[in-house]
């Protein structure tokens, strides 16, 4: 049996709105782009799962200009594409925001541990090594970018933590084989 469509409710597009606000004056920062360029930066490293539209984008960006945090460029000569720069304002209130950031990571825990209970278990399981695949990678990237010494605390980190889930993991399969050798020994 097919597996049947997910409801809007479900679609990663419900993405917070004020997420992409931050986004696109974190790319703004790095240069002027135009709004079709910040939809493509995000389907591509989102891999497609989050693809907000121009119905998305352009009003947000409007709302940025109003604000006076990003300033809208003419159209370059032979193309039809506006372009968007990021004010000195628009860089303070980046600033503000980055360091608000901070509680992203507790707010994910928190609705991770409420989308677990809806998950059946095989497949949370499966979420959460993929997840933990994935992780590892985009760990690496972002903490070989840290200066010294926040990289060499966090690589001591790190190590802490895989060596405790490693311990722990090791542990759980010795449990795994001494029960099923008595089981067997029992029969």
């Amino acid at each position: 049996m097919e597996p049947r469509p997910a409801k809007h409710w479900a679609r990663p597009q419900a993405i917070q709105r004020g997420l992409l606000r931050v986004y696109i004056l974190s790319t703004l920062a790095c240069g002027p782009t135009s709004g079709y360029e910040i939809m493509q930066s995000i389907d591509e490293k989102t891999e497609g799962a989050w693809r907000p539209g121009p119905g998305t984008i352009y009003p947000l960006l409007k709302s940025l200009v109003r604000e006076k945090l990003v300033a809208q460029n003419d159209k370059a000569s032979g193309t039809s594409r506006v372009s968007y720069a990021i004010t000195k304002s628009g860089s303070e209130e980046l600033e503000s925001m980055r360091e608000h950031m901070g509680s992203l990571g507790r707010k994910e825990r928190v609705v991770l541990r409420l989308v677990s209970d809806l998950i059946p278990r095989e497949t949370l399981v499966q979420v959460l090594l993929a997840r933990a695949r994935e992780g590892s990678e985009f760990m690496r990237s972002k903490i070989g970018e840290l200066p010294e010494p926040q990289r060499t605390a966090a690589l001591k980190e790190l190590v802490t933590i895989s060596e405790n889930l490693l311990d722990w993991a090791r542990s759980d399969l010795t449990a795994k084989r001494t029960r099923n050798t008595k089981s067997r020994t029992i029969r």
